[in-house]
């Protein structure tokens, strides 16, 4: 049997740090997922993916991802069991996390976090952040020799 998923897409909240009573440190964070393709009224349906992640991984989530962050996930499907506040069993599903792809720079996150922002009328939106081309590439620390470029 082969149980593995991998997801990209934005955290819709902080991701929650826990500890087990044992002293494991785990985080919970749900993953929104779009579907892709438009409906009707030309919005795109996303799926929102319950997922957890453990240790180290959890840690450096929690301290570097925030909410609208895009990443990507890969893992496995667990489900798990637990009864409501109506006394109802309930069994649910979410991705266990063996590896996070930050797939998008803390500069790109925080113009991105600007632009919207300053979309919705705030005074202090893109402080710090001058309004160049998100698709400028970035300038490399370290020269080239022109005889060592392939061209």
């Amino acid at each position: 049997m082969f149980n593995h998923v991998s997801l990209t897409g934005h955290l819709v909240r902080e991701v929650e740090l826990k500890k087990t009573s044992s002293g494991l440190t785990f985080g919970v964070f749900t993953l929104a997922v779009s579907r892709g393709a438009r409906d009707k009224q030309g919005n795109r349906p996303a799926d929102f993916i319950r997922a957890i992640v453990w240790d180290k991984r959890a840690e450096l989530m929690s301290t570097y991802l925030h909410k609208g962050a895009l990443l990507g996930i890969e893992g496995r499907l667990q489900s798990y069991s637990h009864e409501t506040g109506e006394g109802q069993r309930r069994t649910e599903l979410e991705v266990v996390v063996q590896n996070v792809i930050f797939l998008e720079s803390r500069k790109v996150y925080e113009f991105r976090q600007g632009q919207k922002a300053q979309a919705a009328g705030s005074d202090t939106a893109g402080a710090g952040f001058t309004q160049a081309d998100p698709f400028d590439p970035v300038k490399p620390d370290v020269a080239v020799p022109e005889e060592d470029l392939p061209f």
